[in-house]
């Protein structure tokens, strides 16, 4: 008699996370921000910034981000109370088939937005680029997904601290170059 192989899903798919295989707080801060700080979100920010003035600008600022921490917070707080992920929790929500709409609309929202910033001042803006770098970082992406929440992991403390240090320097390069404070990039835009 053949003896069934099972398979362990380390990353807890299908079933809700134990409490022994959950991650510390400074892990999923580390994850958590490096869904959120990266290039488009800061693209988002220069765009604002470029068609408001600094008080309006600290509204939308405080505003949304009131929004995005309470809709991401109450998420944090049901997902830790009962173990489950976005997945398991939209299929208790939606059922089987209605579960792919919230999925879906994670993946539209995410996909590409870091293309368009990267051609624009690496590439000159070709169309053909940005598909190429959607295509290849998607593939990374996808990849990383793949080899689960330790993946992740490693790339979110890899990435969130290269990037807050790129972004420093782009900023220091960009107040050195003559173009002005972040004030007067302010008063540039809104036409004062």
């Amino acid at each position: 008699m053949k003896k069934e192989q099972t398979t362990v899903d380390i990353d807890f798919a299908e079933a809700a996370v134990p409490q022994y295989a959950r991650r510390g707080i400074v892990t999923m801060f580390m994850i958590m921000l490096g869904f959120t700080f990266f290039s488009a979100s800061m693209w988002v920010g220069q765009e604002l910034a470029d068609g408001l003035d600094f008080g309006g600008f600290l509204v939308s600022l405080i505003i949304g981000g009131f929004i995005l921490s309470l809709y991401t917070g109450l998420l944090g707080y049901v997902g830790a109370e009962t173990g489950m992920s976005l997945d398991l929790l939209a299929r208790k929500a939606f059922g089987s088939k209605g579960s792919y709409l919230p999925s879906a609309m994670i993946s539209f929202t995410q996909i590409g937005w870091f293309a368009i910033p990267v051609a624009n001042e690496l590439l000159g803006g070709s169309t053909a680029a940005e598909w190429v770098l959607v295509i290849a970082a998607g593939a990374c992406m996808t990849a990383s997904a793949y080899f689960g929440i330790k993946s992740l992991t490693l790339i979110s403390y890899i990435a969130v601290p290269l990037v807050a240090i790129l972004g420093t320097i782009a900023m220091v390069m960009a107040v050195s170059r003559g173009d002005g404070t972040i004030i007067d990039q302010f008063a540039k835009s809104s036409g004062t």
